[in-house]
């Protein structure tokens, strides 16, 4: 008789979990396949008490949509045109700038101008991104749009600036839209 393993009675232990598991899950499965045939079943019987056949939810389209999905939808496409206006704003002022003099101040010149423009297209692909999915419909655009809008609204705001606090705002309120129950009932 071969020497017993000393991990022997755990992996018998393993073994008998693995069948468990595989057990309960194809009594799960069979389950699951008796709950939609019971679900036809009473679809048949509800067809034929009406005697037309039922409409299949299908996917919500534009005519069916909230007005808040549009108006959200159309608030984020906005903002990050937006920022894609002025992520080329910095650019060009970045280029249009004269080289500044040996001892001046690094950032205040084109290259300050080029790190806002890195900064604000960094917003522009994230904004884009968001927007994307806010099109297409999935949960996680509001996610990631939340994000920006917090990232970019709170600072605008402890800046003071009445302008800067406009935009903050704005910002906040697209990001209001989008937690919205008739916008999010709309996300998958």
């Amino acid at each position: 008789m071969p020497e017993q393993n000393p991990d022997h009675r755990f992996a018998r232990a393993a073994g008998k979990a693995t069948r468990a598991f595989l057990d309960s899950s194809r009594q799960d499965q069979e389950r699951l396949r008796q709950e939609k045939a019971q679900e036809k079943e009473r679809e048949r019987e509800r067809e034929t008490h009406r005697g037309t056949p039922s409409a299949r939810p299908t996917e919500p389209s534009d005519a069916g949509r909230p007005v808040m999905v549009t108006i959200a939808r159309w608030w984020w496409a906005v903002a990050t045109v937006l920022f894609a206006l002025l992520t080329a704003s910095f650019i060009i002022s970045g280029i249009s700038m004269p080289a500044p003099a040996p001892g001046d101040d690094l950032l205040g010149g084109e290259t300050g101008q080029f790190v806002l423009a890195g900064a604000a297209g960094i917003l522009t692909l994230a904004a884009g991104t968001g927007t994307v999915q806010l099109l297409r419909s999935r949960r996680s655009a509001s996610g990631l749009l939340t994000a920006v809008a917090l990232v970019i609204g709170i600072p605008l705001i402890v800046r003071g600036h009445p302008l800067l606090i406009t935009v903050a705002v704005v910002l906040l309120a697209g990001a209001i839209l989008l937690w919205l129950p008739q916008v999010r009932r709309r996300l998958r």
